[in-house]
């Protein structure tokens, strides 16, 4: 073998080792996700009430959609969760806008996939830098397929983005609101994880010391933050102790754009490359086998790229894949069925909730809840072939993590990353 295919070779073997299938039937340990979950599923619900409430029930997907920025920044604190809900609601209400013209303008076809690429590339790198974690790009890549959704004219543009920043504006206030009652929540969350891994001897404790230290000099920076951090601020000092550290004072506060400063330069170049070239492709064969939703193979190869390394990306391709296979079962009955619309929304918070809890514990698990509710919430605005849009959801998504497992192996991980 020369030299130069070594690389490719190394990386598909590292794709197609066995242990991937093992892996993606391991569920993983978590915690603290329930007032996350409930924080989401409020904002949901109070999205799709007000749209209600206005008499636009039509424009309840899309109000939700936007209440979806509840699922960044879930345990930052206040003041950085603040920042990173505002600029990821504004980013939902844009690429909602921008795919609404698009449609409206008559983009269809292979002009999906290409939108959606650029946009997962883009919202990679954003959520890469801003250092927003799951679910990263993929919510922002769904809101492309939304902004399709319905045939809509330029006429429906205006309202599609105040439904979504009214949902935005819920995500901000319900997930910001726990700083009226416990400022120091987010960091109490925080050092009772690096507590636990303390007393276990975890290989991840001081990792967990220092995270605990970073969360506390947000909320310590405020007066109220500061009273309610005192004795979480000699706690921590205790753990460092315990670690064979000396106790250092608390860093400076890490702002958003802090944040970027430090990330930007550290940009993964190649991820990026594979982000985009994995959509391109996924979206041009969606449009090949004339599907409607290209943006949902986008989603997929996105989704599965997200992974920390070959191994963790390959798992996520395969939970993902078998798991919305399952999920598109259990939503077809649902969609075929023509529910009304009270019993939709219902279905579509709990979903929501349910979702959160579980998806920090098994990802292929929660796809089983993910789909339906996807697909629910696309139904909110009306379809008219509910068998069509679950096999489209299917396909799409299976399409998208094939093409990304290749796009690893073409466009290796570097062993740096």
């Amino acid at each position: 073998m020369t030299t130069a295919l070594a690389p490719f070779a190394g990386a598909a073997r590292a794709v197609l080792d066995p242990a991937h299938l093992r892996d993606a039937l391991r569920p993983a340990r978590a915690d603290t996700t329930l007032a996350a979950a409930a924080r989401c599923a409020a904002a949901v619900a109070l999205a799709i009430l007000a749209c209600v409430a206005v008499g636009h029930r039509e424009l309840s997907g899309f109000a939700s959609l936007g209440a979806l920025a509840s699922l960044y920044g879930r345990w930052e604190p206040y003041r950085r969760r603040a920042g990173l809900l505002a600029t990821m609601g504004l980013v939902l209400v844009a690429v909602i806008t921008l795919s609404t013209v698009a449609a409206a303008e008559g983009v269809g076809g292979a002009g999906i996939g290409v939108l959606a690429a650029l946009v997962a590339t883009g919202a990679t790198f954003l959520c890469a830098a801003l250092g927003t974690g799951a679910p990263g790009a993929t919510i922002v890549v769904f809101a492309v397929g939304a902004g399709f959704a319905g045939g809509p004219g330029l006429g429906d543009v205006p309202d599609r983005a105040l439904a979504a920043v009214v949902g935005a504006a819920f995500a901000w206030a319900v997930c910001c609101s726990g700083w009226l009652l416990y400022p120091a929540g987010p960091a109490r969350v925080a050092v009772r994880r690096a507590a636990r891994a303390v007393d276990a001897g975890s290989p991840r404790a001081g990792e967990l010391v220092d995270r605990a230290r970073d969360v506390l000099a947000d909320d310590a920076s405020h007066a109220r933050g500061t009273r309610a951090t005192a004795p979480l601020v000699a706690l921590v000092a205790e753990l460092e102790t315990t670690l064979g550290r000396i106790p250092a004072p608390l860093p400076a506060r890490r702002t958003v754009a802090d944040t970027l400063r430090v990330e930007l330069p550290r940009t993964d170049r190649r991820g990026l490359a594979r982000v985009l070239g994995a959509g391109l492709v996924s979206g041009g064969l969606a449009a090949a086998t004339g599907s409607h939703h290209g943006a949902w193979a986008v989603m997929g190869s996105t989704a599965t790229l997200q992974g920390t390394s070959t191994a963790h990306s390959v798992t996520r391709a395969l939970q993902r894949a078998a798991g919305t296979a399952v999920g598109a079962l259990i939503a077809w009955p649902l969609l075929e069925a023509h529910l009304p619309f009270a019993a939709v929304a219902a279905l579509v918070v709990v979903l929501q909730l349910v979702t959160e809890i579980v998806v920090m514990r098994h990802y292929g698990l929660a796809m089983l809840t993910i789909t339906p509710m996807a697909l629910l919430m696309t139904s909110l605005g009306g379809i008219s072939d509910p068998t069509g849009l679950a096999v489209d959801r299917v396909v799409g998504t299976a399409l998208g993590a094939v093409v990304a497992v290749v796009a690893l192996i073409v466009v290796p991980v570097a062993a740096r990353d």
